[in-house]
């Protein structure tokens, strides 16, 4: 690209600076296209790959919410805020970890530790 704008500055082109610029050009236009549609590809997988993570934090905490309000009854706010925010892995943690719980003190101390 650099080179074939390079050329087309040029104030005296002979024919040949032409005839290159003009086999340059559909080469660049190809290699341009090739480019947005990688960055596209990678792009949609990325966001694909965020959507799933997104939506399993989202499923694990809603599901240990219900669990937990089964067992104790409606939780505070403050402490469903703080379940909802956790990442996944952490989210497992409480997941097995709760099972130990015997008061919300218990889910209190697990979430501020």
């Amino acid at each position: 690209y650099n080179l074939s704008r390079n050329l087309e500055a040029l104030s005296k082109k002979t024919q040949e600076d032409r005839q290159f610029i003009m086999r340059l050009a559909p080469l660049y236009q190809q290699d341009r296209e090739q480019a947005i549609q990688e960055g596209l590809t990678r792009g949609l997988q990325q966001g694909v790959q965020q959507g799933i993570q997104q939506g399993r934090q989202q499923g694990e905490a809603y599901l240990l919410i219900r669990l937990l309000q089964r067992r104790f009854g409606e939780i505070p706010q403050n402490l469903e805020e703080i379940i909802r925010s956790l990442p996944v892995e952490r989210l497992e943690d409480l997941g097995l970890a709760l099972l130990d719980f015997d008061t919300l003190t218990d889910l209190d101390n697990w979430l501020h530790s």
